[in-house]
């Protein structure tokens, strides 16, 4: 079945030219030009993904992706290129972060790769489980989270970083170096990012210790 993809954009231009190639690619889109009707059309259209633009006429475009990266992807789509506006928009919850102007091609790729990690993720569940702390325990293939037999719900980054942690037990990362390894990008200055989700991911299982902070340096999972 073909995805469903909202563009959430108010510049004409823009918003007709994501929707028209994304149509062409076989996906099912929907198209809104404000965040009050973006919210409307999620209830009924209930996309797979939402290109999301962060200027908004009604609405702050990193608020309406808190709310709606819960239980949706979300690549935002943006003229804001500091670093600092990225860091803010994947801390949020956004699953990818392209710069205006930008080539329509790459947008394509982008979606593409990140439907591809998703559908990977779903097809590796398993019931092999493994104790990794008392009342913790992990799929690792499937990259599933348990406490006390109930699966605790990360996020997609919260869950490449455990997991990427998990995979190399006993090395300790600097924050740069898993901004590197698990969001790809290349990191300048602000290590916010990283603290963020550690604390996100140690109040959902709530257990501090398996996660262990390496003061001056960065973080280590025993």
């Amino acid at each position: 079945m073909s995805k469903k993809i909202l563009v959430v954009e108010d510049e004409y231009s823009i918003n007709d030219i994501l929707t028209i190639t994304l149509k062409n690619e076989g996906y099912i889109v929907e198209s809104v030009f404000d965040g009050k009707s973006a919210l409307e059309k999620i209830d009924t259209f209930k996309p797979d993904l939402v290109l999301l633009d962060l200027m908004l006429p009604d609405m702050d475009g990193f608020e309406l992706c808190k709310e709606i990266s819960k239980d949706h992807l979300v690549i935002m789509i943006t003229a804001r290129d500091n670093i600092f506006d990225k860091i803010v928009g994947l801390e949020l919850g956004a699953d990818d972060y392209i710069v205006k102007p930008f080539e329509i091609r790459e947008v394509v790729v982008r979606i593409k790769a990140l439907f591809r990690s998703i559908e990977k993720e779903r097809t590796n569940y398993t019931e092999e489980l493994i104790e990794l702390a008392e009342g913790i325990e992990v799929d690792v293939q499937g990259k599933r989270v348990f406490k006390n037999g109930e699966e605790i719900q990360l996020k997609r980054q919260e869950a490449a970083l455990f997991f990427f942690l998990l995979n190399n037990r006993n090395r300790v990362f600097t924050r740069a170096e898993l901004l590197d390894k698990v969001w790809g990008y290349d990191y300048y200055g602000d290590s916010r990012t990283v603290d963020v989700h550690i604390r996100r991911i140690r109040a959902k299982l709530d257990c501090p210790s398996l996660i262990e902070t390496v003061f001056g340096i960065g973080y280590v999972m025993r």
